[in-house]
């Protein structure tokens, strides 16, 4: 089939399966939507398309964006008195997920550093990268990475919805009116352009969001009270459920096929691990317990801030627990590849 047809068969499964979603009313539609069509697609009908990386980061860069223009500095600044307990969860479940890691390796099919990279949740971009350098297999790594990432985006809304019953009230991006359209979209195109520049020289970690989050948080005021538009937010979670979902083909299954249901259940008792810790954070922090699943979510990084805004989620709060992991995952996971091999 030539890439115009896939492209549009595609379309034709996202565009469906998005409409259903919407009827009945299920929280971040877009996002599952263009995810669910794209395993759809590269699984079921075993069709390969390669999703252009700059719309991934446009997804990324509108989505940072919006959530940017919705950070509420009094909020941050009441964050403080957490930080120990934030601190605390975010070494546990790392800990916690390093040591089910482990279990990979003991069959003695992939290395302890494969393992461990494969493992940790969160960072799925920057621990791929930075894998190979540091004596992992990065193909297994990439793979475990984003079947976590696959199911916990999969899984995500219909937890939130069955669950948690979202009410949508609260903080959630700021959505412009008609007459703010013009700098509404110059605040976006100022937003996504500098941030994108800032995540990429200045090398932070999940710049693709940080980035033009940073530039938002400092500049909507300027702009008046704008965000991004809405048809803008939208199109960030439809790219970036499809990036995600056509990452997976049958080829890439393949390469796991004996860790496969090791590494499921690896995946299922860290979800259940973290679901506890956001229990426990929500108590300690008089949260609310969707807010507390959401800042201890396992991965999904984007999709977790999607489903925050989509829920009106305390995006403050859920994307600061969210960064405190990973930049430690980021910074640690050298670190203890290190001290393994030293042993």
């Amino acid at each position: 089939m030539r890439r115009v047809g896939r492209v549009l068969l595609l379309a034709a499964i996202v565009a469906a399966l998005i409409g259903i979603l919407e009827l009945l009313h299920v929280s971040a539609a877009m996002l599952i939507g263009a995810l669910g069509g794209a395993l759809v697609f590269s699984l079921l009908l075993r069709q390969d398309l390669r999703f252009p990386e700059p719309l991934y980061l446009l997804g990324q860069a509108l989505l940072g964006a919006s959530i940017g223009a919705s950070i509420d500095l009094d909020t941050l600044r009441s964050i403080g008195g957490d930080w120990p307990i934030v601190l605390l969860v975010s070494l546990a479940t790392i800990i916690g997920s390093v040591l089910l890691g482990l279990m990979l390796s003991a069959r003695g099919t992939i290395t302890p550093e494969t393992a461990i990279f494969s493992s940790v949740p969160g960072g799925a971009s920057g621990l791929t990268v930075m894998s190979r350098d540091l004596g992992a297999d990065d193909r297994v790594v990439t793979v475990l990475q984003y079947l976590r990432v696959v199911i916990i985006v999969a899984s995500l809304p219909f937890i939130v919805n069955l669950v948690f019953h979202p009410s949508g009230a609260g903080t959630s991006a700021r959505t412009p009116s008609t007459e703010h359209l013009v700098p509404a979209l110059a605040f976006t195109a100022v937003s996504v352009a500098v941030g994108l520049l800032l995540g990429r020289f200045a090398r932070l970690p999940a710049g693709g969001v940080f980035g033009p989050m940073i530039v938002a948080a400092v500049t909507h005021g300027w702009f008046g009270t704008v965000g991004v538009p809405q048809v803008l937010q939208q199109a960030a979670f439809v790219l970036i459920g499809l990036s995600v979902g056509l990452r997976f083909t049958r080829a890439a299954l393949a390469t796991i096929r004996s860790l496969l249901p090791l590494a499921l259940l690896n995946i299922v008792i860290v979800m259940t691990m973290c679901a506890a810790m956001g229990a426990w954070l929500a108590q300690m922090t008089g949260l609310n317990s969707l807010d507390g699943y959401l800042a201890t979510t396992p991965g999904g990084f984007s999709a977790v801030l999607a489903i925050a805004t989509t829920t009106g989620g305390d995006l403050t709060f859920v994307t600061a627990a969210q960064l405190v992991r990973l930049l430690i995952i980021l910074a640690g996971a050298p670190v203890f590849v290190w001290f393994l091999r030293r042993r």
